[in-house]
């Protein structure tokens, strides 16, 4: 796969998981939001960078499936969507503890994060060799 590819697989991916949160919370407008935002106003070179920077440091946590990642770890919407988001509010934790994700629906999203890893992983690696990271 090529650096291209990638970013496009990465976006096409995380835009379709953000469309299944938004299914799952209709009622939570910060997911349409960061999902607009993603789609329209950030670079995916940035998210994917941020993915690199961020996630991967932590991928055992998701190889692992330990919650403590999106309870305490995973501030990804906050990161990116600084602007606005109104102080440090972990989604990711809300949405985790809510009865609306039962364990199939947690299966799921770290099914998710395995791949948001995999792409990162390509991709660092990709940069790496092109010595632009």
């Amino acid at each position: 796969m090529s650096e291209i590819e990638i970013l496009r697989k990465f976006k096409d991916t995380i835009i379709s998981f953000l469309d299944e949160l938004i299914s799952q919370f209709p009622i939570e407008a910060d997911l349409v939001i960061f999902r607009i935002f993603l789609k329209d106003r950030v670079p995916i070179f940035e998210v994917i960078n941020y993915f690199v920077r961020k996630i991967l440091p932590l991928k055992n946590m998701v190889k692992d499936r330990n919650e403590d990642f999106f309870l305490n770890h995973c501030t990804l919407m906050e990161d990116i969507n600084q602007q606005s988001t109104k102080g440090k509010i972990n989604h990711f934790k809300k949405l985790w503890r809510s009865p609306t994700l039962d364990d199939e629906d947690k299966e799921v999203v770290w099914q998710w994060f395995d791949i948001f890893i995999t792409l990162s992983e390509k991709y660092q690696k990709i940069m790496i060799n092109n010595q632009k990271i």
